[in-house]
């Protein structure tokens, strides 16, 4: 049987893994993650129109994997590292990709 709390780091990852799915949030997750950026940096960088630039920092916002902050007339966006790094815990614990012992199987109810 999987846990209650397997079960819900599961539906959280997934929801993350469908935010960053999308080919131009995780190329932006990757710039970010460089450092802070300005969307129209963003914008610039993956040759997208500027609303469809802020429609994607938008997304990646509202599911905590950006950090925004106001400087001067400018906005810079910046990963949030942790957040990032316990995604890859998460997935890497969830997937056995983290070397952690897998859970216990039910022998008699499976033939494999």
């Amino acid at each position: 049987m999987v846990s209650a709390v397997t079960q819900k780091e599961a539906g959280r990852l997934s929801e993350d893994l469908a935010v960053i799915a999308e080919p131009h949030r995780l190329l932006m997750l990757r710039h970010l993650r460089r450092g802070p950026r300005s969307a129209g940096y963003l914008a610039k960088a993956l040759d997208l129109p500027q609303p469809l630039a802020a429609y994607h920092l938008s997304v990646l916002l509202a599911a905590g994997l950006i950090t925004k902050r106001r400087n001067g007339r400018f906005t810079c966006y910046a990963a949030d590292h942790d957040r990032v790094k316990d995604l890859h815990r998460t997935m890497g614990r969830l997937v056995g990709a983290s070397g952690a012992v897998s859970e216990g199987r039910l022998a008699a109810d499976d033939p494999c």
